[in-house]
């Protein structure tokens, strides 16, 4: 028995014993490479195939639907059953598609090849339930295909199996206590009329308050970063300093030509005395001794300039120092900032499927990592409209958040500290606050 046969039947064993539309979706997009080789995966499912949408990738656990990758495959599903045959096996390339899409796959940088492999129900005349989207850098070949196809019909009826078995069974037709029962359900519905505030959890950054930026006052190279994060700076400490050999050559040969003019302004003063027509020269010379001094001035001004120091007091605020050395910086470029540690904000990104409504002066309770008991009063004081980039490659909105008045009086927490961030909204009714991300998730998915 070759390798791949005994692949498969482990795989196909594996989907019988799915508890779960949630296992069966995990199996397939992330142990099919046992079978067939493939750098991502992504699982489709809509009733007979019109409205796909996302419900699995492989290395994912949960899937994001505000996500760039995402979003492109839905419009990918889209596309191809617009073409009229998504119930076949397809190898699909960039040239295939749209402009649009064909753009966008390249700015994704995903692999060259897509395999589009229906899942069909053989018990109910091969209907489509879903597509796997497989993701590669080369071509498929026929041996693959086969198996992906003998594949794809084992996961459409393991796919049949659990949503017959997972169905919402019928209500009792005897209930024995049916006033109790309508009066418990009058009960909940007059519950869910009632106000509460709504709140969403959002990472936090404490971020020190209007910090004095130190931008590069000229282009070079830094030699060196002086401080370490965290150090106390007093006024005309030095906090950088930028390599210095070009601009101390330029200095002295700007010095030695003033040298060079005032000498020969001071033959021409001292010889007008024997030969008047020498004279003539003095306004020149002396013109010229003021260029070089001036030249001389801008020279060594530059060189003062490459050794930057503080000008307040504060706390040193910026990664590792080492980073810096021989990194060439353009003028303006920041390099650090110098904070008042005891003038600090909260930065909160607040992801955008878990936006809320919120206006200027709404409450927020910050909980960091450091003393995870004791929760920081602040206020809403800003928020962005447009959604930002997170380095973990999340949208969000960027929140700031000042310190209450009463918290103002007690010692600030240090800048660099995270934690969680629980703002607060309007109120709303608590069957909005129990479902609101499930109706955002049946618009996302109704297109609403």
């Amino acid at each position: 028995m070759s390798d791949t046969v005994a692949a498969l039947l482990g795989l196909e064993q594996q989907l019988r014993k799915a508890e779960s539309l949630a296992q069966l979706f995990y199996t397939l997009v992330n142990q099919t490479h046992t079978c067939v080789p493939y750098t991502q995966s992504v699982l489709l499912v809509g009733e007979r195939i019109q409205r796909p949408h996302v419900v699995a990738a492989s290395d994912l656990p949960t899937v994001d639907y505000t996500s760039p990758y995402i979003a492109w495959v839905e419009q990918l599903a889209r596309f191809v059953n617009g073409q009229g045959s998504p119930e076949n096996q397809t190898q699909l390339r960039p040239a295939d598609l749209s402009a649009d899409l064909a753009n966008e796959w390249r700015e994704l940088g995903l692999p060259d090849h897509i395999l589009w492999q229906p899942l069909r129900i053989e018990a109910r005349n091969g209907e489509v339930a879903g597509v796997l989207l497989l993701l590669r850098d080369k071509n498929w070949s026929e041996a693959e295909q086969s198996v992906l196809q003998h594949l794809a019909g084992s996961a459409g009826h393991a796919l049949f199996a659990l949503r017959r078995g997972q169905q919402f069974t019928r209500l009792k037709s005897n209930l024995q206590h049916r006033k109790v029962w309508l009066a418990s359900l009058l009960a909940v519905l007059l519950i869910m009329l009632l106000p509460v505030r709504l709140s969403t959890l959002a990472p936090v950054e404490v971020v020190p308050k209007s910090p004095h930026v130190v931008a590069a006052p000229l282009e070079g190279v830094v030699r060196q970063v002086a401080v370490k994060p965290n150090q106390q700076v007093r006024p005309g400490d030095v906090l950088i300093e930028l390599e210095q050999s070009e601009l101390a050559s330029k200095e002295a040969v700007a010095r030695q030509a003033l040298s060079v003019a005032e000498a020969e302004l001071k033959t021409v003063q001292q010889g007008g005395f024997l030969d008047p027509t020498q004279k003539a020269r003095l306004a020149e010379l002396e013109a010229q001794v003021r260029l070089r001094q001036a030249e001389w001035q801008f020279a060594r001004d530059q060189l003062e300039r490459s050794v930057i120091t503080a000008d307040r007091p504060g706390v040193a605020v910026l990664d590792n120092p080492d980073d810096w050395k021989g990194r060439p910086v353009r003028v303006g470029e920041r390099i650090m900032q110098v904070a008042d540690p005891t003038q600090v904000e909260f930065r909160i990104m607040l992801p955008v499927k878990d936006s809320i409504s919120l206006v200027s002066g709404s409450e927020v309770r910050v909980f960091l990592d450091n003393d995870p008991l004791h929760a920081w009063s602040a206020q809403l004081s800003e928020s962005g409209y447009e959604p930002q980039t997170t380095p973990d490659q999340q949208l969000a909105y960027r929140l700031i958040a000042q310190l209450s008045e009463s918290e103002r009086q007690a010692e600030p927490p240090r800048v660099g500290l995270r934690g969680t961030a629980k703002v607060y909204g309007e109120k709303v009714s608590i069957f909005f606050y129990l479902f609101r991300r499930p109706i955002t998730s049946v618009r996302q998915w109704l297109g609403w």
